[in-house]
């Protein structure tokens, strides 16, 4: 017997789980004070030029490109891909991300970048966007709850090339977040669905992208374990003292030790997806 499944369905199910595991924090509100945000870009430019340099120079774009930037956060792509494109317009809700990318801006002299204060699944087609655009990127942004809402709508102010970044199994994020998140919450943790439910919605939408997975090499380095606490208690959803304690004793043991300082390992298989819409 065939058994049908809905994949847009299966999203939806296990990223509601995922949000509604413990008070789990949506991505976007990680990022709300600047500090966190700047901390963020600075990390970027210390461990993540590389990376945007391989993202760009695997995109489509030519001087008169009109870009679509979703999740820009404080600009790691869009302030370098502006300087090769006509324009991007940046899809950003968080307030943090926000401003950094502004103070980005003025920094770098980018006057053809816009933002969009929203989350993507906010986002009015019609009146908040001057499409078509050329490019569409979405880089590691997908935390959207009905992900075949989100490609429909970029599909409908698309021209071009979509390119979509997404995670191919568990994350060592994960793997830290399942075995912690009973003994600071009391509920278990639930994953975010990976690239397997994501290819799926897009073949069933008659979507048959291009794949390529990749490993992405990044440390995040501490100089105490304070600061490894407390860079890290918003993304575990901290609530009170004693749950600061239980991480703090955790990454105590789990952090490796080099040179006095404290070192996350964040390597992780990811996943690049993306198609031409006039091939589809």
């Amino acid at each position: 017997m065939v058994i049908d499944v809905d994949w847009s369905d299966v999203w939806i199910e296990q990223m509601k789980k995922h949000l509604e595991c413990g008070n789990k924090k949506e991505c976007a509100s990680i990022w709300e004070e600047k500090e966190s945000a700047k901390q963020f870009w600075e990390m970027s430019l210390r461990n993540n030029q590389q990376r945007a340099r391989d993202v760009i120079s695997g995109l489509n774009i030519t001087p008169e490109s009109r870009v679509l930037d979703i999740g820009a956060g404080p600009g790691t792509l869009a302030i370098p891909i502006s300087e090769k494109v006509k324009h991007v317009t940046a899809v950003e809700p968080s307030n943090g991300m926000i401003e950094v990318l502004e103070d980005n801006m003025a920094d770098y002299s980018r006057g053809n970048i816009s933002i969009i204060r929203k989350k993507w699944e906010d986002i009015d087609i019609e009146k908040d966007l001057d499409g078509p655009y050329d490019v569409i990127i979405a880089s590691f942004s997908l935390g959207m709850p009905d992900i075949r809402k989100a490609i429909e709508d970029m599909l409908a102010v698309a021209s071009g090339y979509i390119y979509l970044y997404w995670f191919a199994g568990n994350t060592s994020w994960d793997e830290h977040s399942i075995e912690i998140w009973p003994k600071l919450h009391g509920t278990e943790y639930y994953i975010t669905p990976k690239c397997d439910v994501l290819y799926n919605v897009l073949y069933q939408m008659g979507i048959y992208p291009n794949m390529e997975t990749f490993t992405l090499g990044r440390t995040e380095t501490y100089a105490t374990l304070d600061e490894a606490v407390d860079n890290l208690s918003s993304h575990f959803s901290l609530k009170n003292n004693d749950q600061k304690k239980i991480l703090e004793q955790y990454l105590e043991k789990k952090l490796k030790k080099e040179n006095g300082n404290y070192i996350y390992d964040a390597r992780s298989r990811r996943v690049k997806i993306w198609w031409n819409i006039l091939d589809n």
